[in-house]
């Protein structure tokens, strides 16, 4: 019986009941254009909150030319590692070449004509062993 409910009136029976009113988005658009329109025109620079806030756009601002600079240095690094990459492609090409030639002037055939020129010869008797049976050491 907690549940019933006593109408004191029919009049506020018959009275229907007032649907909620739906927010306007309208000034969430008039409040983002009034924003942009004062970056646009200049007029948040002398607004009491930016001078409050100074050392804060201070900050941003010192981050913004560390992360340029940082920008700038990343690029020279990567120029100077391509550079570097093709010096070492040359370079090894050099090695492998220069390896080659010493290979082939360092046969036996290639020395041997070489000194022919200076007058040496080629021993032709192999060399040959000496055994000693006893060291002595006085």
């Amino acid at each position: 019986m907690n549940n019933n409910t006593y109408i004191e009136n029919k009049a506020e029976k018959a009275k229907p009941k007032a649907k909620p009113k739906a927010k306007p988005t309208t000034k969430k658009k008039k409040k983002s254009n009034k924003s942009l329109v004062k970056i646009l025109s200049g007029d948040f620079l002398s607004e009491k909150t930016l001078v409050d806030n100074l050392p804060f756009v201070g900050f941003v601002g010192f981050l913004l030319v560390v992360l340029i600079g940082w920008g700038y240095y990343t690029e020279s690094i990567a120029k100077e590692e391509a550079k570097l990459e093709k010096d070492l492609g040359e370079l090894n090409s050099e090695y492998f070449t220069l390896g080659s030639e010493y290979n082939r002037l360092s046969r036996q055939t290639q020395v041997a004509n070489r000194l022919k020129e200076s007058g040496l010869t080629e021993s032709v008797d192999p060399p040959k062993k000496i055994k000693v049976k006893k060291y002595v050491f006085k």
